[in-house]
Protein backbone atom coordinates (compact mmCIF):
# COMPACT_ATOMS: atom_id res chain seq x y z
CA UNK A 1 0.00 0.00 0.00
CA UNK A 2 2.52 2.44 -0.92
CA UNK A 3 0.15 5.13 -2.62
CA UNK A 4 -0.75 5.92 0.81
CA UNK A 5 1.15 9.48 1.53
CA UNK A 6 1.95 7.66 5.29
CA UNK A 7 3.62 4.82 3.95
CA UNK A 8 5.81 7.38 1.54
CA UNK A 9 6.80 9.36 4.66
CA UNK A 10 7.50 5.85 6.52
CA UNK A 11 9.61 4.90 3.02
CA UNK A 12 11.75 8.18 2.95
CA UNK A 13 12.29 7.70 6.47
CA UNK A 14 13.91 4.48 6.10
CA UNK A 15 15.97 5.62 3.07
CA UNK A 16 17.52 7.86 5.52
CA UNK A 17 18.48 5.79 7.93
CA UNK A 18 19.88 2.85 5.76
CA UNK A 19 23.06 5.17 4.73
CA UNK A 20 23.66 6.37 8.16
CA UNK A 21 25.51 2.43 8.72
CA UNK A 22 28.36 3.78 5.76
CA UNK A 23 27.84 7.30 5.48
CA UNK A 24 30.37 9.08 7.99
CA UNK A 25 28.55 11.15 10.30
CA UNK A 26 31.24 12.95 12.47
CA UNK A 27 35.17 13.36 12.18
CA UNK A 28 37.30 12.87 15.37
CA UNK A 29 40.08 15.41 15.42
CA UNK A 30 42.51 14.41 18.09
CA UNK A 31 45.82 16.18 19.21
CA UNK A 32 48.14 14.37 18.09
CA UNK A 33 46.48 15.05 14.79
CA UNK A 34 45.14 12.06 13.66
CA UNK A 35 41.80 12.18 12.59
CA UNK A 36 38.81 9.47 13.23
CA UNK A 37 35.51 9.20 11.63
CA UNK A 38 32.53 7.58 13.09
CA UNK A 39 28.95 6.12 11.44
CA UNK A 40 26.67 3.69 13.06
CA UNK A 41 28.67 1.07 12.74
CA UNK A 42 31.29 2.37 15.23
CA UNK A 43 34.48 4.26 15.00
CA UNK A 44 37.19 3.61 12.00
CA UNK A 45 40.90 5.41 11.17
CA UNK A 46 40.57 7.81 8.26
CA UNK A 47 44.48 8.09 7.80
CA UNK A 48 45.31 4.36 6.95
CA UNK A 49 49.00 4.92 7.88
CA UNK A 50 48.67 6.08 11.58
CA UNK A 51 48.46 3.32 14.25
CA UNK A 52 45.39 3.95 16.28
CA UNK A 53 45.14 2.23 19.61
CA UNK A 54 42.44 5.16 21.11
CA UNK A 55 38.82 4.06 19.74
CA UNK A 56 39.56 0.82 18.23
CA UNK A 57 36.29 -1.19 19.11
CA UNK A 58 33.06 -0.79 17.27
CA UNK A 59 29.56 1.13 18.86
CA UNK A 60 27.54 -2.63 19.13
CA UNK A 61 24.92 -0.61 21.08
CA UNK A 62 24.60 2.49 18.39
CA UNK A 63 24.50 -0.29 15.72
CA UNK A 64 21.89 -2.61 17.63
CA UNK A 65 20.01 0.51 18.52
CA UNK A 66 19.77 1.84 14.92
CA UNK A 67 19.40 -1.29 12.95
CA UNK A 68 15.77 -1.96 15.75
CA UNK A 69 14.87 1.47 14.53
CA UNK A 70 15.42 0.24 10.96
CA UNK A 71 13.38 -2.80 11.35
CA UNK A 72 10.33 -1.14 13.33
CA UNK A 73 10.10 1.40 10.28
CA UNK A 74 9.96 -1.49 8.02
CA UNK A 75 7.38 -3.22 9.77
CA UNK A 76 5.49 -0.02 10.48
CA UNK A 77 5.33 0.03 6.41
CA UNK A 78 3.60 -3.26 6.24
CA UNK A 79 0.90 -2.50 8.84
CA UNK A 80 -1.11 -0.29 6.73
CA UNK A 81 -4.27 -3.05 7.57
CA UNK A 82 -3.90 -2.53 11.44
CA UNK A 83 -3.90 1.48 11.76
CA UNK A 84 -3.39 1.42 15.44
CA UNK A 85 -0.42 -0.70 15.67
CA UNK A 86 1.32 1.47 12.98
CA UNK A 87 0.24 4.77 14.98
CA UNK A 88 1.95 2.59 17.76
CA UNK A 89 4.86 1.95 15.75
CA UNK A 90 5.29 5.26 14.97
CA UNK A 91 5.46 6.62 18.13
CA UNK A 92 7.88 4.04 18.99
CA UNK A 93 10.00 5.25 16.78
CA UNK A 94 9.71 9.04 17.20
CA UNK A 95 10.71 8.53 20.74
CA UNK A 96 13.97 6.33 19.62
CA UNK A 97 15.15 8.99 16.81
CA UNK A 98 14.87 11.69 19.13
CA UNK A 99 17.05 9.17 21.92
CA UNK A 100 19.63 8.02 19.05
CA UNK A 101 20.04 11.76 18.44
CA UNK A 102 20.28 12.33 22.08
CA UNK A 103 22.71 9.41 22.29
CA UNK A 104 24.89 10.07 19.81
CA UNK A 105 25.43 13.69 21.23
CA UNK A 106 26.61 11.99 24.24
CA UNK A 107 28.51 9.62 23.05
CA UNK A 108 30.66 11.69 20.89
CA UNK A 109 31.28 14.61 22.89
CA UNK A 110 32.48 12.43 25.62
CA UNK A 111 35.44 10.81 23.61
CA UNK A 112 38.18 11.61 25.73
CA UNK A 113 41.41 13.51 24.22
CA UNK A 114 39.56 14.93 21.02
CA UNK A 115 40.92 18.06 19.93
CA UNK A 116 37.48 18.76 18.29
CA UNK A 117 34.73 17.09 16.33
CA UNK A 118 33.47 17.85 13.51
CA UNK A 119 29.94 16.84 12.21
CA UNK A 120 28.85 16.22 9.23
CA UNK A 121 25.37 16.41 7.41
CA UNK A 122 23.82 13.16 8.08
CA UNK A 123 24.27 13.13 11.80
CA UNK A 124 20.41 15.25 11.48
CA UNK A 125 18.85 12.38 9.65
CA UNK A 126 17.60 11.13 12.28
CA UNK A 127 15.81 13.97 13.60
CA UNK A 128 14.06 14.54 9.91
CA UNK A 129 13.64 10.99 9.79
CA UNK A 130 11.30 11.38 13.45
CA UNK A 131 9.78 14.17 11.71
CA UNK A 132 8.54 12.56 8.80
CA UNK A 133 7.27 9.64 11.30
CA UNK A 134 5.37 12.45 12.81
CA UNK A 135 3.72 13.07 9.49
CA UNK A 136 2.78 9.48 9.07
CA UNK A 137 1.43 9.35 12.37
CA UNK A 138 -1.09 12.51 11.38
CA UNK A 139 -1.60 10.80 8.37
CA UNK A 140 -2.34 7.44 9.73
CA UNK A 141 -4.56 9.26 12.67
CA UNK A 142 -6.68 10.92 10.02
CA UNK A 143 -7.28 7.77 8.06
CA UNK A 144 -8.00 5.71 11.32
CA UNK A 145 -10.68 8.30 12.27
CA UNK A 146 -11.95 8.36 8.41
CA UNK A 147 -12.92 4.84 8.74
CA UNK A 148 -14.14 5.24 12.33
CA UNK A 149 -16.47 7.78 11.24
CA UNK A 150 -17.68 4.73 8.47
CA UNK A 151 -18.07 2.35 10.37
CA UNK A 152 -20.56 4.59 12.60
CA UNK A 153 -22.73 5.32 9.38
CA UNK A 154 -23.43 1.47 8.64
Amino acid sequence: MIQRIQSVFLLASLCLLVPMFFVPAAKLTYESGYIIGFNFTGFYPVDIDTETTILNNKSYSIMAFSILICALNLIAIFLYRIRLLQIRFCIYNILFLIGLTGILFFYLNSVPDVQSVSYSLPIVFPLVSAILHYLAFRGIRKDHFMVEALSRLR
